[in-house]
């Protein structure tokens, strides 16, 4: 049983939702109405020794726990408002020191932190809930449509690379280490997005290889994605060779992006294009059935696959 085997699981358990919730667990953020606003919410855990190792400060991973979390509100195209911050740590200096990155991230998103508890704990662990507020309709997973077009936003695989980096000790790729502890997530470009009306969205949490097949799974439909059309960066290809690892797959499987992936049609994509304040590239298109094809040079690539949080 994986991550998303376990979660369909635990919705069987839950009682019928009350009227007042408009997009129950299972999207990027549940979506409920007070006041009549529409609301956002999400929840997104870092655990020492899965999600960071010792070469993440304390602050980057109070700062990284607040951006994921915007992330989730940037993928239904809201703007995020409020944080709940949890966690354990060794000691109370550690639990400070990631106060100070969740402030600085707070800072940098226009979010404020309303509270929330700490504990001792042997490993550091960093609990963040968000609340957003939605403009426009929510967009959702499930809303993509035969021959809509796949784009991205920004440029994919870096992360994947700075961690890498990390993990290899190697040196000289300051940008790419700052992707994978800093993330910026696309308040602007979800939000654009959900003015247009594009049909489905998901944030590249866990990697195109696998969020694509969310967006499919939850649309019934199937898509076919070209790795030759992936935004890489050059650094990141400098990287991926000098480790003998693949860059265009680095960047399908990666994850960690927090880009955002969106399906649309050619004006909405292109409307986008003018307005975002990042390139957004076409990587594919959706097609009938419900077959996940990703391609490079006219050969399909199999056994592409992203993070899964219990494997």
């Amino acid at each position: 049983m994986n991550e998303f085997d376990a979660i369909r699981r635990m919705a069987r358990l839950l009682p019928e939702p009350p009227d007042e919730v408009v997009v129950p667990i299972g999207d990027d953020c549940a979506a409920f109405r007070i006041g009549g606003e529409t609301w956002l919410a999400a929840a997104d855990m870092l655990v020492a020794g899965r999600h960071f190792k010792g070469w993440a400060s304390p602050e980057d991973v109070g700062y990284k726990a607040v951006a994921v979390n915007v992330s989730d509100i940037a993928a239904m195209g809201g703007r995020p408002r409020f944080v709940l911050v949890s966690g354990g740590s060794p000691e109370p200096e550690t639990a400070l020191r990631v106060f100070e990155g969740v402030a600085d991230a707070c800072r940098e998103f226009g979010v404020y932190p309303l509270g929330g508890d700490t504990t001792r704990a042997a490993d550091l662990t960093v609990d963040v809930s968000i609340l957003g507020v939605a403009e426009f309709p929510p967009v959702l997973r499930s809303g993509a449509r035969p021959g809509d077009l796949l784009a991205v936003s920004g440029e994919l695989g870096a992360s994947a690379a700075g961690f890498l980096a990390l993990e290899d000790g190697v040196a000289g790729y300051t940008r790419l280490v700052g992707k994978h502890l800093r993330p910026e997530p696309r308040i602007g470009v979800g939000i654009a997005a959900a003015k247009l009306g594009v049909h489905a969205m998901i944030d590249l949490s866990d990697g195109l290889a696998s969020d694509a097949r969310h967006i499919c799974e939850k649309s019934g439909v199937g898509c076919r994605v070209n790795l030759d059309l992936l935004p890489v960066s050059e650094d990141t290809k400098s990287l991926a060779e000098s480790l003998d690892r693949d860059a265009s797959v680095l960047a399908a499987s990666g994850g960690e992006d927090y880009e955002l992936l969106i399906a649309a049609s050619e004006d909405a994509i292109d409307e986008l294009s003018r307005s975002a304040e990042v390139p957004i590239t076409v990587v594919g298109r959706v097609v009938e059935g419900e077959v996940v094809v990703f391609e490079r040079g006219g050969e399909v690539v199999k056994d592409l696959s992203g993070w899964d949080h219990f494997s």
